[in-house]
């Protein structure tokens, strides 16, 4: 089949703030439920609880993305860290299926992701995310909807790595530079940009679908 955009061959989806909502909203009741002050508190809470956001490292939070730890093994690894913070409690993230099912479906992007796909281009989800939460796969029906899922969890891999960008791309079969990314976040962006990808930065999932069903489309 001829792709309509002859300068791309395969399309990359992140999931969470690009197929789905983002569990930010959940988890920002959560730390407001604990007491914690989230106008003053929230960038501490998340460096406690995710680490550096724009670079891969060794906190306890990119061992569980990248399936190294369990989620009780995380638990232990950040509470010496909340508690050298100087809190005296700590919400941790929600347990198994409870985030993946407070979040929702964004139908503009997943009709856009089906569309591009049966135009001839070939597409992927590549996603961090915890084996606690596998449940998006099945919910979202993602290996229906994509040709390739990539999980950080399942190939000990997470973004920004340049290794789990290249891995997609791989198994996509395509090529760095006619490969377009969709993530919401802008360091993933500066990862996917940095290894050659064409990008598209999302900050309005439905404007985004309609941004690409016109650039593929």
């Amino acid at each position: 089949m001829t792709r309509p955009n002859p300068d791309v061959d395969a399309v990359i989806f992140d999931f969470a703030g690009v197929l789905s909502t983002s569990p930010g909203d959940m988890m920002r009741r959560q730390i407001d439920e604990s007491g914690i002050d989230v106008e003053v508190d929230l960038a501490s809470f998340i460096q406690i609880i995710m680490g550096p956001l724009d670079v891969e490292g060794d906190h306890p939070w990119h061992r569980l993305e990248r399936g190294r730890i369990d989620f009780d093994e995380y638990v232990a690894g950040i509470e010496p860290l909340w508690r050298a913070a100087g809190f005296e409690t700590f919400p941790t993230p929600p347990r198994g299926d409870a985030v993946v099912t407070g979040m929702s479906k964004i139908p503009e992007m997943i009709d856009a992701a089906r569309s591009v796909r049966a135009a001839g281009y070939r597409t992927a989800i590549l996603t961090n995310n915890i084996k606690e939460w596998g449940a998006w796969r099945r919910i979202w029906d993602a290996d229906n909807l994509v040709d390739v899922v990539v999980d950080s969890c399942e190939v000990d891999m997470r973004k920004p790595n340049a290794d789990i960008f290249e891995l997609t791309v791989e198994q996509l079969g395509s090529s760095m530079q006619r490969t377009l990314f969709l993530d919401d976040f802008p360091w993933n962006i500066a990862g996917a940009e940095a290894v050659g990808l064409q990008t598209m930065f999302v900050t309005d999932p439905v404007a985004a679908a309609a941004a690409l069903l016109e650039r593929l489309l």
